[in-house]
């Protein structure tokens, strides 16, 4: 593999904390509820992450992002929220452009918005999912839309300009007259950023344990979102992922789409690193208080599918000018050609990237690959 032509700094770096205040029907990510009668283990959880941080010695020293997720992190109290952001903030340097954490609204409080602020964090991420309060019972949240609003102008209020906001169609019993409702939403509060997703079922969540399926619609949900948003301004430039301007892109997501070097703390969290000239994927495995991180090789034409799986979900596509992914174009050139001639990939201006009607269908065409 021509692993000397690429940057092999990590780029980006990804926090897992587990806890949850409450667990959601459809979530599959690693989480756990958060103890309330023994709190140290919280602690020895922050200690353990402080540990696998300390072990990548200077390989942590050009940090373009920082990306606190989970389970919740800002179920964390404002002393837990301290000592968490104590350990990052050896981490935060010249290079760093964004720190992002995520929130969920009932867990927003003034006192931990200024703690994020004044330790570095310039983007927040509030998982709403939507603002109908009957859809919200129903997929498990425990907030409504009022304190989901109350949260997102408090946020405002104490000063962050780069806030994001998640949400999710194709919910039980969701209608077109739901997604106008969180369009009109969204046309009033104004976020930077939005990140829609359609909701998967999956296997590990409540639901998909209990094979709970969606309804079928007829309503095409994913042609509603995006001809709602484009319509108030904002600009899709990934599959789920849509931003008013074009710095308020989310960056840390970006460096994965682009295939760059990211490293993974926290129980269940992955990384992409090169050690001994070699790429590796990385995943920690086990407990929230017992887990190790396994390394599995990746193999130089796994690499080149990753390249294209993960790049041509950017709307923009994948820019051929940069050698790496020449090399993954050649490696699945033939397949990628017949995708060209059925209308579903196209190269425009050196990308490579999905026409519309290739974009409804990215997981076929990736099979296809194959």
């Amino acid at each position: 593999m021509k692993i000397q032509s690429i940057n092999k700094n990590i780029n980006s770096l990804y926090v897992h904390i587990p806890f949850c205040e409450h667990i959601c029907f459809y979530c599959d990510f690693v989480k756990v509820k958060k103890p309330t009668k023994n709190e140290k283990v919280i602690y020895d959880y922050l200690d353990n992450l402080e540990k696998e941080l300390l072990a990548y010695g200077d390989r942590l020293n050009h940090l373009q992002t920082i990306y606190i997720g989970g389970g919740t992190p800002s179920c964390l109290d404002e002393k837990q929220t301290i000592r968490m952001c104590e350990i990052l903030n050896k981490y935060v340097n010249k290079c760093t452009i964004e720190y992002t954490i995520e929130l969920n609204p009932e867990s927003v409080t003034k006192e931990k918005l200024l703690i994020y602020k004044n330790n570095n964090i310039n983007r927040l991420s509030m998982g709403i999912q939507t603002f109908d309060n009957s859809l919200l019972k129903k997929v498990g949240r425990i907030h409504d839309n009022k304190e989901a609003i109350d949260a997102y102008k408090l946020i405002r209020q104490v000063g962050f300009d780069n806030v994001s906001i998640d949400l999710m169609y194709n919910l039980f019993d969701q209608e077109a007259k739901n997604i106008e409702t969180d369009l009109n939403y969204i046309k009033e509060l104004k976020p930077d950023h939005i990140s829609w997703y359609s909701l998967i079922m999956k296997e590990k969540s409540i639901w998909g344990k209990l094979k709970y399926k969606k309804p079928s619609k007829d309503e095409d949900f994913d042609i509603l979102v995006n001809k709602g948003l484009k319509k108030l301004g904002y600009v899709r430039y990934e599959i789920s992922n849509y931003s008013l301007k074009d710095e308020k892109k989310s960056l840390h997501n970006i460096s994965y789409w682009n295939s760059d070097l990211f490293a993974g703390v926290g129980v269940g969290a992955s990384g992409f690193e090169i050690i001994d000239n070699k790429y590796y994927l990385t995943c920690n495995e086990g407990n929230f208080l017992s887990y190790k991180k396994k390394y599995e090789l990746v193999s130089e034409n796994d690499f080149y599918f990753q390249v294209l799986m993960m790049g041509l979900r950017l709307i923009g596509g994948i820019n051929l000018e940069i050698e790496i992914n020449k090399y993954a174009y050649k490696a699945y050139e033939e397949k990628i050609n017949e995708n060209i001639n059925k209308n579903f990939l196209e190269v425009k201006d050196n990308h490579l990237k999905c026409t519309e009607r290739g974009l409804n269908i990215l997981n076929e065409i990736l099979v296809s690959l194959l």
